[in-house]
């Protein structure tokens, strides 16, 4: 089997962010062609990295009921929002992968939440 080609640069945006707390702050986030597994994954660049210094890096698996809706069944959303403010900082980026519940799918995350509520 053929192995997959580099992943290429689609865009590049910047996009203004406000948190539900008031922080806010600038990330520029850049989308790509030719991701092996074909989903919409972002790198999200924060800040300006000191000359010789080492970026800080997040990974951070798509949470919709915690990064979207503040669900307090994880701390997904709080995770995040620290990222950003500590990465900001220093400069660095956030990888969000859009993985739902690291790769469950959003159904099966809501199922589970249904068996701790039993």
């Amino acid at each position: 089997m053929p192995q997959p080609g580099p992943a290429t640069v689609r865009s590049r945006v910047r996009i203004p962010l406000t948190f539900p707390d008031g922080y806010r702050a600038e990330a520029e986030a850049t989308t790509f062609h030719g991701l092996e597994d074909g989903a919409e994954h972002l790198a999200l660049a924060f800040g300006t990295v000191a000359e010789g210094a080492t970026p800080l890096v997040r990974l951070h698996s798509e949470c919709l009921t915690g990064d979207v809706f503040g669900s307090d069944r994880c701390d997904c959303g709080p995770q995040l929002r620290e990222a950003v403010e500590r990465i900001a900082e220093a400069g660095g980026y956030l990888l969000y992968l859009r993985q739902e519940g690291r790769g469950i799918g959003l159904y099966n995350k809501l199922d589970a939440y249904a068996l701790q509520s039993a």
